[in-house]
Parts: C-alpha cells; structure tokens; sequence
C-alpha cells in the first residue's frame, strides 16, 4: 500500500467523528433557529435581597472601572454592598483598589492577601466570610455592567429553587485583531446558541462573572472547589446534580478578550482542561447518578468534554495535507467535484453555526473573518486544546493562567 493510501485512509477515519461533530452543531444551530422560546419575563420584586458584589483582581488596576460602574446601580443603595478580593502584587495596584475603598466606605471592602493559594476560587472564598448577601454576583475586573445589572439578575431568584444565574457576554475590543475577533466568535457561539438551549434543559453553566449564586445553595454543595481551574463549572455541575436550576438572561455586558496570543491560548487551554476534569472527577455522578435528566447528561458532556474533537481535527488536517501533497497530480473529474462537495457540506458544520451566530447578532459582515480565523487560528487552538484534553484526560497538571487584560495599561 502507497503512502498515499495510507494517509488517505487515517484521513477517511478521522472524518467520520468531524462528521458527528459538524452534525451536533447543524442540529443545535437549528434548534436554536427554530425552537426559540420567548424568554420568561421575571416580575420586579417587592422586597429585593442584599447582594454582595465580589470583584477578583490580580494586578488589575482596569477593576477601578468596574467598581465605577457597580456603584452606579440603580439598585437600593442600603441592599448591595462591594468587595474586592485582591491578589495583587503590585503595589500600584494595591494602593489604587485600597484608595477607592477608602473613598466610599459605606459601599466598598478591600481585602488583600498574600498567598494565591486556589487562585481566583481562593480569593473569592476568602471574601466569603465577609460577604452579608444571600445573593452574590460576581465580576472580573474588565467587566461593565449597566446601572440596572442587579434588578434584573435578582428576579429569577424569587424561584427558590434557582441557585444561579448566568448573563449574557458581550466584547468591547471585539476588532482589536484576528485573535480578539475569534477569541469573541468563540464566545458568541457559546452564548447565542449554546446558552439558550441550556437555558431550557435546565443546564446553564455559571461563567464565573456576570452571574450571580445563592449563597445557602452555594454552600450546600461546598462552595468553591479550589483544586479546579474552571471553579464555576464545577460548581454548576455539583448544582445540577442537587436538583437546583440555573437560568441564562439576555442582558449582555461589555467584555474585554484576548488580543495576544499567548493570552488567548492559555485561556483556551485552561477552559478545555478544567471542563474535562470537571467531567473526569464526576463521571460516575453525571452519567449514573439520578436527578439529571438525560438531556442534561448530554449538554454536560458537550459542555465539558467536547474539547475530544481537537485531536480529531489536528489529525484529519495533518493526514488531509499530507495525502494531498503525496499523491500525484491528476485533473479532477465530475465525481472527484461531487464528493468534495459533500465532504464539505458534511463537515461544515461549525461554518454554519457560526454563520448563524453572526446573523443573530447582526453582524453576518464579519463571516470572512469567521472563516479565515477558523482556518488559521481554528488549527493552532486544536493543537493547543489536544494538549490540554490530553493532560486533563490523564490527571497531569496545567498551571492556572490570569489573562492579561489589555485595558490594564490605560489605568497605570
């Protein structure tokens, strides 16, 4: 057997699961198409719980502009309070953060620690003892939430049985460059397709900022796993798996992505990492435990170990280039045109649901860069992404990674 066989045929295999993978976002892009639910209107609550607001920060000065805005809420000012759980080691840093609690003490705490033992997990469980809200909403430092945030994020918790809500991600420096546009197409993808149908499965996963937990839920489970590097995973996980709901609301709110590629990929890998171990350390409890309901079982497992189709992809686009290049010249006939085609149509299935995404969003002008991010960056975050299924699949470490924000240098 030729070379080109041999490529040729390990190339023909690892179609088959892109196949699968193509199909499962065809079949969730028209769900979302065509099933859409009008979202559920949550009433104005007479009597509104204290919520604490928790802002994590590692030498993030940019978090001064998020505190600005969450002192802004139209919210009663005696019902919310602010913290800022700081790791920082950067004195500039401190001082700043530390300043701004100074200025408003009625309204904002500063507590800094020394160790980053758990890392963002670790600091937010520090907080927690000095936190008096029943509900807590969380922001990373580059967030901007609108003045009406905390009215609209409590209302779903009138439900008892809501232990979380999660909001919608929007991105300031979408346009920065090639790999902040991909970095936000991820994203929009996440929570404009997937998002809603978690929404109605009852299976939203917390994102960790922009969302909010009720604290004698949260407690219940054991709060905030510091051995995982994708906290609020794990902790939608152990939610579900008491029965609780979480809820997704269409309030988006500014963002800032990666614009490095370091920064970008890091992030990436920490999320496919964390998710996978997320799936790992609860295999048995999410495919056998009873209260999930089948539905559910399988967003999970897409939630957290769809990163399994990244050396999938590295290896049908190794194998494809390489019988491509071994095999010799020959013009193509009628037939030869005809299965392209359908291998295409076939494994164009994360072309259209990020097609669909971009015209929901209004923004279908940007499909070109879609399609060369896809192609480009697509492959190197593959690669990226099998390392980290790898590791995460046999329980090697992957070191917790802040990603630098770029807004930082603008409130040196």
């Amino acid at each position: 057997m030729a070379l080109q066989d041999y490529t040729l045929f390990i190339y023909n295999i690892s179609l088959l699961p892109i196949i699968f993978f193509s199909v499962l976002f065809a079949i969730l892009t028209f769900i979302s198409l065509f099933s859409a639910k009008k979202e559920k209107k949550y009433p104005a609550l007479e009597n509104v719980p204290f919520v604490t607001v928790q802002i994590p920060t590692f030498n993030d000065p940019v978090a001064e502009r998020c505190i600005r805005h969450c002192l802004g809420f139209n919210y009663p000012k005696d019902k919310y309070e602010i913290i800022i759980a700081d790791d920082s080691t950067n004195t500039g840093t401190i001082a700043l953060l530390s300043g701004i609690a100074e200025k408003n003490r009625d309204m904002v705490k500063f507590f800094h620690r020394n160790s980053r033992e758990g890392f963002k997990a670790g600091a937010l469980k520090e907080a927690m003892p000095h936190s008096k809200g029943e509900i807590v909403v969380i922001f990373d430092a580059d967030w901007m939430p609108n003045e009406s945030f905390l009215n609209d994020i409590v209302k779903p918790f009138s439900d008892e049985k809501v232990a979380a809500v999660q909001t919608k991600q929007g991105f300031y420096n979408k346009d920065a460059n090639l790999i902040a546009r991909f970095a936000s197409y991820l994203l929009m993808i996440y929570h404009t397709i997937i998002m809603p149908i978690n929404n109605r499965l009852n299976c939203v996963f917390f994102c960790g900022t922009a969302g909010a937990i009720r604290r004698k839920h949260f407690e219940e489970v054991g709060g905030w796993n510091l051995k995982s590097i994708t906290e609020d995973s794990d902790l939608t996980v152990n939610l579900l798996l008491k029965g609780y709901r979480t809820v997704y609301l269409d309030i988006e709110t500014p963002s800032e992505v990666p614009v490095t590629f370091e920064g970008f990929i890091r992030q990436q890998m920490r999320w496919c990492y964390g998710n996978a171990r997320v799936f790992f350390d609860n295999a048995f409890k999410i495919l056998l435990k009873r209260g999930l309901t089948v539905r559910q079982r399988l967003m999970i497992l897409f939630v957290t170990i769809g990163n399994a189709a990244a050396p999938i992809v590295l290896l049908m686009t190794f194998f494809g280039f390489l019988g491509w290049f071994t095999g010799e010249p020959k013009l193509m006939t009628f037939s030869d045109l005809i299965e392209m085609s359908s291998r295409i149509a076939l494994t164009a299935g994360f072309l259209f649901i990020g097609a669909v995404t971009l015209y929901k969003r209004k923004e279908l002008k940007d499909f070109p860069y879609f399609i060369l991010a896809s192609l480009t960056m697509g492959i190197v975050l593959a690669a990226a992404n099998t390392i980290a299924f790898f590791k995460a699949a046999f329980n090697r470490k992957l070191s917790w990674f802040c990603t630098p924000k770029e807004a930082n240098t603008e409130f040196v």
